[in-house]
């Protein structure tokens, strides 16, 4: 009967081939192992619809515009909830409506004609925004804040409170340089929001055995804003320089000249990043009823977020 014979020789060149083999394949993941350093170690992965990067050195991209999380967050919690808070300046225009909500005032109060490029808003406050990180997110926004509206009269008139009512006159005695009332609140805004436009970036990095999950987003998301603006009156003034005889004078008046202590103003607004422009209609009349003329207010301006 016959048998199968196996020499040393075939037993040599067999474990040659196996060591060979063996040799490629380390070489092979060797290989790949350095491609991986070389793309900074950096691996991903996907999960759903999700992609996330596990990095191991983090010194090539560690700016400061990536924030932490905990690991204990899920990728959905991550993307699902935050709270920050931004300081917002509004510089703009004021002017008041008649109680026909038209610019034209009547004859009896022709004389309290505004110069709109005059008559100046300012306002700063801090806002918390409370929503979600996603490419399009809706969000609510209460804050804190002061506002400083001046009113420069057209005309050279003088007012006053006399017997609980509001005065006013042309002056003929005295030729104004500057006249304007001026009224400072606290301001409470509350408003609405979406933010479109933001792409959101997730990543894991790992570094020294500890592991963060971190997220950037785009700082140049479209922003609409609607709300409300509540405030009251902390203090009002009229200014006034006047040059008599040769003399320049300058008269600080304090008196509530019977402006409404509180407001609430309806509030729009609309920007891309951190720069935007606003309006707010007064709900509530600029005086106290019964007691002055019927005007509502307004104002309208740029804004700047972020500092």
């Amino acid at each position: 009967m016959g048998c199968n014979k196996w020499s040393r020789s075939d037993v040599t060149q067999k474990t040659t081939k196996y060591e060979t083999m063996k040799k490629g394949i380390l070489f092979i993941l060797a290989l790949g192992c350095f491609y991986c350093n070389a793309q900074e170690d950096t691996t991903q992965y996907k999960l759903g619809n999700k992609k996330l990067m596990l990095i191991t050195n983090s010194d090539a991209d560690s700016d400061s515009e990536w924030d932490n999380f905990d690991l204990s967050d899920t990728t959905e919690s991550v993307s699902k909830q935050f709270v920050e808070s931004v300081g917002l300046m509004q510089i703009g225009a004021n002017g008041y409506l008649s109680e026909n909500n038209t610019l034209a005032l009547p004859d009896n109060m022709s004389l309290l004609e505004l110069d709109m490029a005059k008559s100046r808003s300012f306002s700063m406050m801090t806002s918390w925004y409370f929503g979600r990180m996603d490419a399009s997110t809706f969000y609510i926004s209460p804050g804190l804040g002061f506002t400083w509206n001046s009113y420069k009269f057209k005309n050279n008139i003088n007012i006053s409170t006399n017997n609980d009512t509001l005065s006013y006159f042309l002056d003929t005695v005295v030729n104004y340089r500057k006249y304007k009332l001026r009224a400072t609140y606290i301001e409470v805004p509350l408003v609405v929001g979406i933010r479109l436009g933001s792409k959101t970036q997730k990543r894991v990095e790992s570094e020294n055995g500890s592991v963060q999950v971190r997220v950037k987003r785009d700082q140049k998301p479209f922003n609409l804003q609607v709300g409300v603006v509540a405030g009251y009156n902390i203090g009002s003034i009229v200014k006034a320089k006047f040059e008599r005889d040769g003399t320049r004078y300058k008269d600080r008046i304090s008196d509530d000249y019977n402006l409404n202590p509180f407001r609430l103003a309806a509030t729009a607004r609309i920007g891309v990043g951190d720069f935007g422009f606003f309006a707010n209609y007064s709900l509530t009349p600029l005086f106290e009823p019964n007691k002055s003329p019927e005007l509502i207010p307004f104002s309208v301006g740029v804004q700047f977020n972020g500092f």
